[in-house]
């Protein structure tokens, strides 16, 4: 199928006739029937039907038609979003949400603090993206849980924290003495997304290992705070894997004592193999406080 023929319909579509079409769109009028005779031949239903001297479109058509014009517009955009040289001020680094928040002070004072000029762009999304952005060289660096399988060709990662993650809940929730996994079942968790492999997958896994039902997850909150406000305040329950995760609301909830350890929490750190030399200083002092950090628990 030729692209040309796609955008032959939808001058056809605009202009109404295959004589206007052709007269709008620089070309003869055979060329147009031509066109449109090859393009239906990819569909069973018709993409245009007559209507006194008029084509019109059926509801195929326009979908074609639609889908057609929305592919030209993101073929257009390729040139304009295609990277420029790197700016050598800004560092860009891909965190899942709880890595964005006990990194980011780490990343600042490495990267920013006694160089009035230098920027630092935070990302936030599932580690599966940001390792794919990491290849595609739209991030210097990302922290993330280490992605099950095969970590992709021209990326390195380093074990940055091990953390053990426990359940909170307010201080008055009803399941705030319970001491095994097997006492929550039915209650209702908040988590906090995107993430494949973040806290609530851990959870998963500790329930899938003793054969338990999956726990259910009511809500997905954007971010660790307001995830933290709505277990204070209603009976939800939620795993947080860091304690200086927790803010303000801190004196608000409480970790539940179970006899049951959940699954360790691991943060990696990875680069991409070209620009290992240029990270190394604020790699290492991220390592640093991962270290420190795994010490104090």
């Amino acid at each position: 199928m030729y692209l040309r023929y796609l955008h032959y319909l939808a001058l056809v579509i605009e202009q109404g006739s295959f004589a206007a079409a052709a007269q709008a769109g620089g070309v003869s009028q055979p060329a147009i029937s031509h066109g449109m005779r090859q393009l239906q031949r990819q569909f069973a239903s018709p993409l245009l039907v007559r209507s006194g001297r008029r084509y019109v479109p059926t509801e195929l058509g326009l979908h074609v038609a639609s889908e057609a014009a929305s592919f030209a517009e993101r073929v257009d955009a390729v040139p304009a979003a295609s990277p420029d040289q790197p700016n050598r001020d800004a560092l860009r680094v891909g965190l899942t949400p709880s890595a964005a928040l006990i990194c980011g002070p780490v990343l600042f004072n490495s990267w920013c603090v006694g160089h009035p000029r230098r920027f630092l762009e935070l990302t936030s999304a599932d580690e599966g993206s940001l390792l794919a952005g990491l290849q595609m060289c739209k991030f210097d660096a990302v922290i993330s849980p280490k992605p099950r399988g095969h970590i992709a060709g021209g990326v390195v990662g380093q074990s940055l924290y091990q953390m053990e993650p426990l359940i909170y809940a307010r201080r008055t929730h009803p399941c705030v003495r319970v001491q095994t996994l097997a006492e929550l079942q039915g209650a209702a968790w908040a988590s906090v997304g995107p993430s494949v492999r973040g806290p609530v997958d851990i959870l998963t896994e500790a329930y899938a290992v003793r054969k338990m039902k999956q726990p259910r997850v009511a809500v997905s909150c954007p971010d660790y705070a307001s995830m933290l406000n709505l277990v204070a305040n209603t009976d939800l329950l939620a795993v947080v894997p860091h304690p200086a995760l927790l803010g303000e609301v801190r004196k608000l909830i409480t970790p539940l004592r179970l006899r049951e350890a959940l699954p360790l929490y691991e943060m990696w750190v990875f680069e991409s193999t070209s620009s290992r030399r240029r990270m190394r200083p604020i790699v290492q002092r991220l390592l640093d406080f991962g270290h420190a950090s795994s010490e104090k628990t």
